[in-house]
């Protein structure tokens, strides 16, 4: 079982973050604080790690962690001066911004160089969360560069829930893990009873808001379940979702050694789409119809050494592939294909020498 995070990327493609980041809370999910103000406040933690998965490293002037303060559903708590926040690294400092609303981490010097080899968190503790249930948009912005490019402020938003006191979801199960083609497996959980819970899984979206178990039966390639609950005013809802996959054995469909003839595969798959690329900082892309992705990983042609892509769907790992550049002329690129459900976020990220990735999407006709 995996907890999947929301994310949200803005800004341009060339405005991607050069640094990146992952959110966990303490507890998970956070609770709201009770209603009745004269109840004690819920106290919470964030924690936000950071690193640089390009082998060449970014120069960073700050990092800024903006928290929504107040007492409305979209505001995580009530009082930002009564947080304690931290970073890893030494000789930086961290101070509030109380106009901005934002926790501003800074080196000694004007700027600092992050690279591969640089790990750092930055951390948010004894948070009074606000007695609102609903989401909070948690926006970190780093002012960046590589080379002697110019610093420019880049974004990530991790859209955190404030859940009810009384809420949980936990201990999505899937067995067995490993079935032969055609076999059946049973799904269970454990949830409360304040929320709307949904299965979702291929072209299925099953509510199963009654259920704390479910049998499925006759799969025939590998799966992904998903099972999303959501809690709160619907104008600003909270939602968890949780995962467990199952593995296929001889699965019906193996896209990396399809064989059929011209017209079954025209008839399968529909017209193939280029995709912005990704850069080498890596980035998210989401598709709008299960298919399948493919393309290169190239290493720039004044660079030599290897680079290795990792794609991730769900916090599964789908593929990895190296790329290798010998000399300005000569290179393996990497080539790729696998594939992708539609309207989960599916991470790209490249470590090693710097590189970027083209994307072709193929959608699945049915």
């Amino acid at each position: 079982m995996t907890v999947v995070t929301q994310t949200q990327d803005v800004g341009t493609t060339a405005d991607e973050p050069l640094l990146s980041y992952a959110l966990t809370t303490t507890p998970n999910p956070l609770k709201a604080s009770p209603e009745n103000p004269q109840a004690p406040e819920e106290t919470g933690e964030i924690v936000i790690t950071v690193a640089r998965q390009s082998g060449t490293p970014a120069d960073v002037q700050w990092i800024r962690a903006k928290v929504p303060a107040g007492t409305m559903s979209p505001d995580l708590t009530t009082d930002l001066n009564k947080i304690t926040p931290r970073i890893s690294l030494t000789g930086w400092t961290v101070r509030l911004d109380s106009a901005a609303k934002e926790f501003v981490f800074e080196p000694a010097a004007s700027h600092a160089p992050i690279g591969p080899d640089t790990g750092l968190t930055l951390q948010l503790s004894d948070i009074p969360i606000s007695r609102k249930v609903g989401t909070a948009p948690i926006t970190v912005t780093e002012s960046s560069r590589t080379g002697t490019a110019a610093f420019k402020p880049r974004e990530t938003i991790f859209q955190v829930g404030k859940f009810p006191t009384d809420f949980y979801l936990r201990n999505f199960l899937c067995a067995p893990s490993v079935i032969p083609n055609g076999g059946n497996v049973h799904l269970s959980w454990e949830r409360s009873a304040n929320a709307t819970y949904e299965l979702l899984y291929g072209d299925v979206n099953r509510d199963v808001t009654n259920k704390t178990s479910l049998d499925i039966e006759g799969i025939k390639s590998d799966t992904t379940f998903y099972l999303r609950g959501t809690a709160g005013d619907p104008t600003n809802p909270v939602v968890r979702i949780l995962s467990a996959q199952v593995t296929v054995i001889k699965p019906d469909l193996d896209l990396r050694n399809l064989t059929a003839d011209k017209a079954e595969i025209k008839q399968l798959l529909g017209t193939p789409r280029k995709e912005a690329a990704i850069l080498p900082s890596g980035g998210v892309r989401t598709f709008d119809r299960d298919g399948i992705i493919s393309g290169n990983v190239n290493i720039n042609w004044s660079l030599t050494g290897k680079t290795r892509l990792d794609i991730t769907q769900g916090e599964h790992l789908q593929l990895w592939v190296e790329a290798e550049r010998f000399s300005s002329d000569s290179q393996n690129a990497g080539t790729y294909q696998c594939f992708v459900h539609k309207d989960i976020p599916v991470h790209f990220t490249h470590t090693g020498t710097t590189a970027t990735t083209s994307i072709w999407f193929t959608p699945l006709t049915s």
